[in-house]
């Protein structure tokens, strides 16, 4: 017996929206968008987690799918989007240690075009460092995609460059060129919209020096 296609099983889907044929469209391509999933949050139950809410949407937006093309693209579409929200989450959810092993790295987004220096010493430094990574976090939050995501996969994940070009489907200079903007946009942000806390950092860094 010829096994039925998963575009043919979608076309069926589409049309009756019964149970059994999601079921079946379900075993087909759930081990692959588990590994698809796992690929860009690394953690094998968020991918599941991931995994689900993607079939959630396919049965909620069944009805946006075009039928001319391809339904494992479109269904993988989906599961993309859902993993890089899931990567955004994790951004504003950092654990306070999580914080004091990352600062630093964050700071080093500003730092070229606003001559902030990264070490700052005593607790009203360390404070005013933290209200500045916080800042830093709320600027990248807003950023447009690509850039929102290419800032976040290097500067909260940790990535290489090379794995994120893999990750996103990009050549290294688009990472290279989206990462370099997405560093100047929120060094600007922070500029215009925070100079107080950046004029409190110089003054701080001025009086540690002058002892």
């Amino acid at each position: 017996m010829q096994t039925i296609s998963i575009q043919n099983l979608a076309i069926d889907f589409l049309e009756q929206k019964d149970n059994k044929t999601f079921s079946d469209l379900i075993k087909r391509l759930k081990p692959g968008l588990v590994s698809f999933s796992y690929n860009y949050v690394h953690d094998i139950d968020l991918a599941r987690e991931i995994v689900s809410k993607t079939f959630i949407a396919v049965w909620e937006k069944i009805d946006q799918y075009n039928k001319d093309y391809n339904f494992s693209t479109w269904v993988y579409a989906i599961a993309k989007n859902e993993a890089l929200g899931q990567l955004r989450l994790k951004s504003k959810t950092l654990s306070r240690d999580k914080l004091s092993e990352n600062h630093s790295k964050l700071l080093k987004v500003y730092t070229p075009l606003t001559s902030i220096n990264i070490e700052v010493i005593g607790p009203s430094g360390e404070k005013l460092t933290s209200a500045l990574y916080e800042k830093t976090l709320e600027e990248i939050e807003n950023l447009e995609e690509p850039y929102r995501t290419v800032i976040l996969e290097r500067e909260i994940n940790n990535k290489r460059l090379q794995d994120i070009a893999v990750d996103l489907g990009w050549n290294l200079n688009t990472v290279k060129t989206r990462l370099r903007k997405a560093r100047k946009d929120v060094a600007d942000l922070l500029k215009e919209k925070h100079p107080d806390l950046i004029e409190a950092y110089y003054d701080e860094e001025e009086n540690d020096y002058e002892y």
